[in-house]
């Protein structure tokens, strides 16, 4: 009964589903190096692609706000053993570029005027 319950909830992806589907490593964003976000140009890369996709209406404000908040979640290499050999004063320009997508993203939001539960993350 649970097996059939999930079958039944479950959305099958066709090929071309697949591949409209937002991706910001391998599609969009040429992956460097090893598999994984493990390089600086890897970084600046998915959050210029957050920020197109949010301007363009592809994804809502609290999306876009969310992903770039795990992007820098995954600048800190406690989180995140592939950076292990970056030095940290880059990760650190990094953050602060995430950080001004961030905050340019919530003021355009707030001049389109958007309902305020949508902006807050």
């Amino acid at each position: 009964m649970v097996h059939a319950y999930i079958k039944e909830r479950t959305k099958e992806f066709s090929k071309e589903d697949k591949e409209k589907r937002y991706k910001y490593l391998g599609k969009e964003v040429i992956d460097v190096n090893a598999p994984g976000l493990d390089s600086i140009p890897e970084f600046y890369g998915i959050a210029n692609a957050i920020w197109h996709d949010w301007k363009e209406g592809k994804i809502s404000t609290r999306t876009a706000l969310g992903r770039l908040a795990l992007l820098k979640l995954l600048t800190y290499k406690t989180k995140n053993r592939k950076i292990a050999n970056i030095p940290e004063e880059d990760l650190e320009e990094v953050r602060k570029f995430i950080d001004y997508v961030r905050q340019v993203i919530k003021n355009e939001s707030r001049r389109k005027g958007e309902p305020e539960e949508e902006r807050q993350v």
